[in-house]
Order: C-alpha cells, then sequence, then structure tokens
C-alpha cells in the first residue's frame, strides 16, 4: 500500500484553530499531502463542570461528544476543495499527548499548530499546547502565526541557518522537503551588530559561510526555483529578522538547538527570538531527522 503524505492539524473552535487550518492548506498544496484535522477532548472523567448544571456525566460526555464533532465539521468547511483532509475526534490525557499519539498513528509527516491568542496579529506567542510540541515532537512542528490566511500558492522557502555545527542535517532535511517542488528558496544568516558599524567581520564571515551553505545544498538538491542567500543584521535578531524582505507567500525553516535529544525538538534562544518579529509561518525541525520527504 502507497503510503499518504500527511499533516496533523491541531484543531480547535476558535481563531487559532483557523490559522492553524489555513497553514495546513498552504503545506498541502505546496507538497500535494493531506490534511487530519485532529480535535483532542480529555479521557472519560465522573466529573461535570458546575456550570453545566444537573447534566448526568454520561449526557455531558455525549453532549460533548456531538459539539466536538460539529467543531471539526466547521474546521473541515474551511479547507478549500483542492486540499484533502479528514476528521478525527480524539482523546488524551492532553492535547499535546493526544497530537503526538495522531502523529504516530497516521505516520504523518508534521504537526501544524496555531500562536497562542495573546500574540499580535501576524506575530508569534507560543502558548502552551505548541510549547510542549516543541520539546517531545519526533516530526517537525509548523507554527502558524495568528491571523494566518494561506495563499493560492507557497513560493518561497526561507530556511535561517546559524554557522554552529549541525548546520548540514538542517540542509539535509530541506533537501528532503523541497525535492520535486517548484519553489524559490533563501538562505539566511542573522548577525548582531552594534550601532555605527558599517560592515562588521561578522557580516563577511557570514556571507562567506552562505557560499558554503549554497554549494552543500546545490550539489544535493532536486528542487526546482531561485536560489538566493543574504545576511541579516541588527543590535538585535529580532531587528534582524525585521530587516529582511517577508513576502505573504513564505514559510521559514529552523533547526532545533543542539540541546534537542535525537530525534526530537527543542528550540534554541535565536530561535525563540526570531519568532517574536517572524511574520511568516516556521516550520521546527527536530534534531537528527530529514524533515520527512513530503510526497
Amino acid at each position: 500500500m502507497t503510503r499518504v503524505a500527511n499533516y496533523v492539524v491541531a484543531y480547535e473552535a476558535t481563531e487559532r484553530g483557523n490559522d492553524t487550518v489555513e497553514l495546513g492548506v498552504a503545506l498541502a498544496r505546496l507538497t500535494r499531502s493531506e490534511l487530519r484535522l485532529c480535535l483532542v477532548l480529555p479521557h472519560h472523567s465522573s466529573t461535570v463542570p458546575a456550570r453545566v448544571g444537573a447534566v448526568s456525566s454520561p449526557d455531558y460526555q455525549a453532549l460533548l461528544e456531538v459539539q466536538a464533532l460539529e467543531w471539526l465539521e466547521q474546521g473541515r468547511a474551511l479547507v478549500p476543495d483542492d486540499v484533502v483532509a479528514t476528521t478525527h475526534l480524539l482523546y488524551a490525557d492532553s492535547t499535546t499527548e493526544g497530537l503526538l499519539q495522531a502523529a504516530r498513528t497516521f505516520d504523518s509527516d508534521r504537526i501544524v499548530v496555531g500562536a497562542s491568542r495573546r500574540g499580535l496579529m501576524n506575530r508569534f506567542t507560543i502558548g502552551s499546547v505548541a510549547s510542549a510540541l516543541l520539546h517531545a515532537s519526533p516530526v517537525p512542528v509548523a507554527l502558524a502565526p495568528r491571523g494566518y490566511q494561506a495563499p493560492a500558492q507557497l513560493t518561497r522557502i526561507t530556511c535561517a541557518i546559524g554557522t554552529r555545527p549541525g548546520w548540514k542535517a538542517l540542509l539535509d532535511s530541506l533537501v528532503a522537503f523541497s525535492e520535486d517542488l517548484t519553489v524559490d528558496l533563501r538562505f539566511v544568516t542573522l548577525v548582531e551588530v552594534d550601532a555605527g558599524r558599517r560592515h562588521p567581520v561578522e557580516v563577511t564571515e557570514s556571507q562567506a559561510h552562505l557560499a558554503g551553505v549554497l554549494e552543500y545544498f546545490q550539489s544535493r538538491s532536486k528542487a526546482s526555483g531561485t536560489i538566493t542567500t543574504e545576511v541579516g543584521s541588527g543590535h538585535s535578531v529580532e531587528t534582524a529578522v525585521e530587516a529582511l524582505d517577508w513576502q505573504q507567500s513564505e514559510i521559514a525553516f529552523v533547526g532545533s538547538s543542539r540541546l534537542a535529544q535525537p530525534t526530537t525538538i527543542f528550540l534554541g534562544i535565536t530561535a525563540h527570538r526570531m519568532l517574536h518579529a517572524l511574520p511568516v509561518p516556521l516550520i521546527v525541525v527536530p534534531t537528527g531527522t530529514d524533515a520527512r520527504k513530503p510526497h
């Protein structure tokens, strides 16, 4: 049986859930994958919330299931006809546990989750579920900024890559992800510089490093599209990110910290700071994986 590439979408009946579906649609269109819209409920409980009133536990559970299925149908209605999507009501001790189990059950390529409600429009604030996934997921996690809307087609992937050991593993992941895709690729390095320094040595070193990155990637990639490199500089990581040009039809790609256990994610300090300024979705790749070839 041929394996079907698919993404687990962490759905909830909120604006954040809608953002997650939008990013799932954008990624599915790019990689010709399917979506698994998953809503996670807590395991059956004998406790009925006080605000529900005089309702027995079985009746409450039945009402909750009916409501959850209606929410899933609302989420499914957000998916356009050109994308295949299925809905799944799951039970687990936590939302994170349910999503990780779904990724294993469906042999999924990545998990898609939304930003916290506290984030400013088109910016990230990582909520508890996203944070937990970024410490435990064995597959890449795609983060949707608040208010995200899927473009007709994603046209560029920006890979933020540092100079420390491990950058080749991230490139290998991008090679697998972008194979046979028609999409532009941009490799960027972020440099913090003091005010008034016109062209510090760090920028020159980063430019030289990016030349090596480009050579390594092109010798392995089968992607179609323009490939560019760019150094983003500023007095902080956040300003360096903001100094770069970002397109609405773009996603960013970053590796997890070297502190992560093999095949898991740990979001490093630089990536955390990037999120505060990043206006586009971000895919975080676990250490020691190939990001799962999407098709």
